[in-house]
């Protein structure tokens, strides 16, 4: 009797211990128009707790608590909100309604919902806004992805389980910082096709200039995960291929036994504060031992074009996947290295691809020199064609380092930085010749960056 007395206590203070201290739908106002998401809070909850948003699918509910799984949260101490979707139309699923999210790529009324759900949040309990956590599953994977480029400035990483853009939803990559992101995947799912996985893959590697070259571990029955490690200024992105999943939002079959789980240990290791190079675009880093470019869209040696990215379209096969360099309004600086004999030269052309389709960067470097080239978007988002070109087809010229830039005003001024540089000597041109009295409009080295002189 006494133990029995025993278990029934200890059975009760485990029930009390992952007992929720908010387990309930919550309706908010955004804009002129109602939402809702339920709330879960564990009862271990602790001051400054880590929120994580959890994205159902298409045709899903807030109370379906997917993908990120509640016993998680109770393990882990964070609070979960999970939005519900509104009736959406899916033009690439032939006009079907569903509830869902108009995961566009840039910011709507939905973009503006999640954030209002993190605000609301927040006015019921201490949540530290330096690990705030967005993933999704299927359609709500995709509003992921949206999330990524939209609010990187908001939330510290993202993980997606079954979902990218795809058909309308096509895959914006022009987050103001490289954001951490995690992908799941079923070998199964022809639903949204784990065949096209790997373009979004390399989109979101080269855009945040990690190792295009994975540390693949494979567990036989299970998965295959690859770990694009972090580059200088950038953040990883990891992938697991999952044997035998279909288009689900679940797996246990990962290293933690739950794909929940797995998020999880992602996000934990990054805070809004992770360091990162902001004015980093893109850094396809092609020259990698063990990179095969052609392999992953890349045009090479063709005839004067030493290399050639960008240019492909939507089809019914790819779905709108594909491998895709994009730019938002602003000012870039795009710089490579060249190897070659002194009398040869490359000519880099950007060309937008959309809209106007017109030309904003061609310039012709001397080879064997590194080069910093910059150009300006005015016109809003749109995909580009990069390409670098050899006066004649038979000049033997590589191209390596590639990388592009934002020049955003601190960087590119910087005048207090830049006039001590000057005075002590430590600056330098593109070239590598050592500046002691910049010109208005020059671009300089102080150190790895790149300045324009704006003195007054």
């Amino acid at each position: 009797m006494k133990k029995l007395f025993i278990a029934i206590v200890m059975l009760g203070s485990t029930l009390m211990l992952y007992a929720a201290k908010a387990d309930k739908k919550v309706t908010i106002t955004v804009g002129n128009e109602s939402r809702e998401y339920w709330l879960y809070v564990p009862n271990n909850v602790k001051a400054e707790a880590p929120l994580v948003l959890s994205l159902h699918g298409a045709g899903g509910q807030c109370t379906d608590k997917s993908p990120f799984r509640t016993n998680v949260a109770d393990k882990e101490g964070c609070i979960v909100a999970y939005p519900q979707g509104k009736m959406t139309t899916f033009p690439g699923l032939g006009g079907m309604q569903a509830y869902g999210w108009s995961a566009y790529g840039e910011e709507n009324f939905d973009t503006d919902f999640l954030k209002a759900v993190v605000e609301d949040v927040a006015s019921k309990y201490t949540i530290d806004r330096q690990r705030l956590y967005c993933c999704g599953f299927s359609n709500g994977g995709m509003m992921t992805y949206v999330m990524a480029n939209t609010c990187s400035n908001q939330f510290a990483a993202f993980a997606a389980i079954s979902g990218y853009p795809i058909n309308e939803f096509h895959l914006h990559h022009t987050s103001d910082r490289p954001v951490p992101f995690l992908h799941i995947h079923g070998k199964a799912d022809d639903f949204v096709k784990y065949s096209l996985v790997p373009n979004v893959i390399d989109n979101m590697v080269a855009r945040n200039g990690a190792n295009p070259v994975p540390e693949k571990t494979t567990v036989s029955g299970k998965y295959t995960k690859s770990i694009y490690e972090a580059g200088e200024g950038g953040f990883p992105i990891v992938f697991y291929e999952i044997d035998g999943m279909g288009h689900n939002d679940f797996t246990n079959n990962t290293e933690d036994n739950s794909s929940a789980q797995t998020m999880w240990n992602f996000f934990k290791q990054y805070t809004l504060d992770s360091p990162c190079d902001k004015t980093l675009k893109w850094r396809p880093r092609v020259e990698t031992e063990g990179y095969e470019p052609k392999e992953h869209g890349w045009g090479v040696n063709g005839r004067n074009a030493i290399l050639k990215f960008g240019g492909d379209l939507k089809t019914d096969e790819n779905q709108n996947v594909y491998r895709s360099l994009q730019f938002k309004t602003g000012s870039y600086k795009l710089s490579f290295q060249s190897e070659g004999d002194a009398s040869l030269t490359v000519r880099a052309k950007i060309q937008k691809l959309t809209g106007k389709q017109n030309l904003i960067l061609d310039a012709t470097v001397q080879a064997g020199s590194p080069a910093v080239l910059p150009f300006e978007v005015t016109d809003g988002w749109g995909e580009y064609q990069i390409t670098f070109l050899r006066a004649n087809k038979n000049d033997v010229i590589t191209v390596s380092n590639i990388a592009i830039y934002s020049s955003t005003e601190e960087n590119n001024t910087g005048i207090h930085t830049m006039r001590e540089a000057i005075n002590n000597n430590c600056c330098y041109d593109i070239l590598g010749r050592q500046v002691t009295n910049p010109k208005r409009g020059m671009y300089i080295k102080n150190g790895k960056k790149v300045f324009k002189v704006t003195f007054k």
